[in-house]
């Protein structure tokens, strides 16, 4: 389907996709719906890209309708220069409620992917006593459906349409992370000073000043 939308973008990679570090870590976790950390976490400095999926049952190839014992999933491709692991479970520790138990789709868990997370992970459970949340290694992340990937991003149709127009193909729209970025000021996370800020996202002037008042308008930002 097609959606009528003003030219937003310059229609050339973003120079932040091509600056990206070469090396990347992952972190991955379950903390509720997936949508809302997909945003969070995508507006931090220092994280790379995001992707959200389905973790932490046995059932092979997990879909929306058919999830088995798997939990909608966050990971994240972060730059360890820029954001540590710590930084990062402070967030998911601080933005959902890891005390109350849910249904397996909205579990809490965090799946690490070596001994230095598991050690990080399992410490902040140990300070936190209330905190149920499940820590197990990481196995099998399923990434889920098309249209659930930047979800905040797809509801504003001129901005997702524009950023497709540059990334026909969903695994790089997914990876880019510029599009990530945008996936979480949409959403009113992160900090932008002015509109003039979003350049590297390959935005025009006139992409650049809706996403900042969208920006503005969600965080409340003066």
């Amino acid at each position: 389907m097609m959606f009528s939308k003003p030219q937003l973008t310059t229609g050339e990679v973003p120079e932040m996709d091509k600056n990206v570090p070469k090396y990347t870590n992952t972190a991955t976790f379950a903390m509720g719906c997936f949508w809302g950390p997909d945003a969070l976490f995508g507006a931090k400095p220092g994280v790379v890209r995001t992707r959200v999926g389905y973790a932490g049952g046995k059932k092979t190839s997990p879909t929306y309708r058919d999830l088995g014992d798997h939990t909608e999933t966050i990971q994240i491709d972060y730059d360890p220069k820029e954001i540590g692991y710590e930084e990062l479970l402070k967030i998911f520790l601080y933005n959902h409620d890891p005390t109350y138990p849910k249904s397996t789709q909205y579990r809490s868990m965090i799946f690490y992917h070596d001994k230095e997370q598991e050690k990080l992970a399992k410490d902040m459970k140990e300070s936190n006593s209330d905190i149920i949340t499940i820590i197990q290694p990481f196995k099998d992340f399923y990434p889920a459906e098309d249209y659930h990937q930047k979800y905040r991003l797809s509801m504003n149709k001129p901005l997702y349409m524009a950023f497709r127009d540059i990334y026909p193909d969903i695994n790089d729209f997914v990876d880019s992370t510029a599009v990530t970025r945008a996936n979480g000021y949409v959403s009113g996370h992160g900090h932008i000073e002015t509109a003039e800020e979003l350049r590297s996202l390959g935005l025009n002037s006139t992409g650049r000043k809706k996403l900042y008042d969208i920006w503005k308008k969600i965080s409340g930002a003066e």
